[in-house]
């Protein structure tokens, strides 16, 4: 009975790669020119959808657009060599930015963080970002999102991260990456017990001046003399704090979640601006400053 069991589930996880295999972008790479005699144009290449379409990116020689079939498998050929447990029934394909970045996700584990709220849940998952646009890095990453509340965060500590442009150089830097989703996972239940710590970490107004002066360039100090623009935005972040501290607390995770819980709910609109845009730099710069905080 269980090697039956087992034989079906190979064969629902074939199944469901060759899916997604379906759903994948197929790139060219397209030599630019501006159609005008006597006038020469650079080495520019636009990469497209193998059926046209908008530009994905316009890049130069060197770029070699990812062949995702082949960046799949290394994916699921990796996570099987890693020995971590995920369900790849579970695997996700995602376009952001129209197609000019893309990446897999696959949940992860499932934390119960240490504050005061029973079943305070943090969900993660891993993902392996990669692009069409000349910019995004191959990377091995993940996210995280706490459940009740609905605050989402990406990974901070981007220096322990794989990342390597796509070019003819890195074919074959993609290959396997099972230490790096060991390395991952090691670096969230690191990234749940510092915030674990953030809940006994008592804070005090100075903190608070020191915090919001280094994440946000805010002066608590001079707040009136600020532009009503400003004033309105700090409002936001202090109404997010206040409200996450009513529930878990006066210390420093509490401060942390509040301005997750900002960037979740105001500044970012979709989790595509929670990756990628500028919610994610000051997202990590928070983690950064909160986790460094004497």
């Amino acid at each position: 009975m269980e090697t039956m069991q087992l034989l079906n589930n190979v064969e629902q996880e074939a199944k469901h790669i060759e899916t997604i295999k379906g759903q994948l972008i197929k790139a060219k790479k397209i030599q630019l020119h501006t159609g005008l005699e006597g006038w020469n144009s650079p080495k520019a290449y636009g990469v497209y959808r193998n059926d046209g379409g908008d530009c994905l990116g316009v890049v130069g020689e060197s770029f070699k657009p990812m062949d995702l079939e082949m960046y799949l498998d290394s994916v699921v050929n990796s996570i099987y060599s890693s020995g971590i447990e995920v369900d790849i029934n579970k695997l996700k394909y995602e376009e952001y930015k129209g197609g000019k970045k893309v990446a897999f996700n696959i949940p992860l584990k499932k934390y119960e963080l240490q504050t005061k709220m029973p079943g305070d849940i943090l969900e993660t998952k891993l993902m392996f970002k990669t692009g069409f646009d000349g910019f995004t890095k191959c990377s091995v990453s993940y996210s995280t999102l706490r459940l009740w509340c609905s605050n989402g965060a990406a990974r901070w500590n981007e220096d322990r991260a794989i990342s390597f442009k796509n070019t003819k150089n890195n074919n074959d830097r993609f290959m396997l990456f099972t230490d790096q989703i060991i390395k991952a996972s090691e670096d969230i239940d690191n990234y749940v017990s510092m915030l674990n710590d953030l809940t006994f970490k008592s804070i005090t107004e100075a903190d608070l001046d020191k915090y919001y002066l280094r994440v946000f360039g805010i002066n608590r100090q001079n707040y009136h003399d600020q532009a009503t623009r400003r004033q309105n935005t700090f409002d936001k972040i202090n109404e997010a704090v206040a409200f996450e501290m009513a529930n878990t607390g006066t210390n420093m995770f509490s401060v942390l979640q509040g301005v997750t819980r900002y960037l979740t709910h105001e500044v970012a609109k979709s989790e595509e601006d929670l990756l990628f845009s500028s919610a994610n730099r000051i997202n990590s710069l928070a983690h950064s400053v909160a986790f460094s905080l004497n």
